[in-house]
């Protein structure tokens, strides 16, 4: 057997002497305690939630706009991009999301990994945004004559 042939085997056994310690570890610790769990739980819980989209993520890549800490100002319409995020060995987030609350009804259009999508908001909606880590764009045409004013709102507010 050569190297090429037990790299395998040998990733195999180290995930597999992982998996066991862990399972191992969960049930000594646990013990049946609720109370035990409900930490874990918690720890865990806000590692798959994402970050937060910010002006600082945002590029203007075409139209007449301007952004702000909590808002949008479109005239007319404007195209949005979402830098790429993640660095290196890519330990940031998994997605970035936001939510834009109308103050004028727009027409939201979105682009992610190649895939497009349309919605229509108008006062008292919102649109949710999400990107992964190869970004993406978003376009806001206003559907009222003049400037229309959105908010960036966190995702769960």
């Amino acid at each position: 057997m050569n190297q090429e042939n037990r790299r395998p085997i040998i990733i195999a056994i180290v995930c597999a002497v992982i998996a066991i310690a862990v399972l191992v570890f969960g049930v000594s610790c646990g013990g049946g305690n609720n109370a035990a769990a409900k930490d874990w739980q918690g720890f865990f819980s806000g590692a798959g939630k994402g970050g937060r989209i910010t002006v600082a993520d945002l590029a203007v890549n075409g139209g007449s706009c301007s952004a702000s800490a909590a808002q949008l100002v479109v005239a007319g319409s404007c195209t949005f991009g979402i830098k790429e995020f993640g660095g290196l060995f890519n330990f940031g987030p998994p997605t970035k999301r936001a939510r834009l609350r109308p103050l004028q009804p727009v027409t939201v259009s979105l682009l992610v990994e190649g895939t497009k999508t349309q919605q229509d908001a108008t006062v008292g909606d919102s649109v949710d945004l999400t990107f992964g880590t190869s970004g993406g764009q978003f376009t806001v045409v206003c559907r009222t004559v003049g400037n229309c004013v959105i908010q960036l709102l966190d995702a769960g507010g």
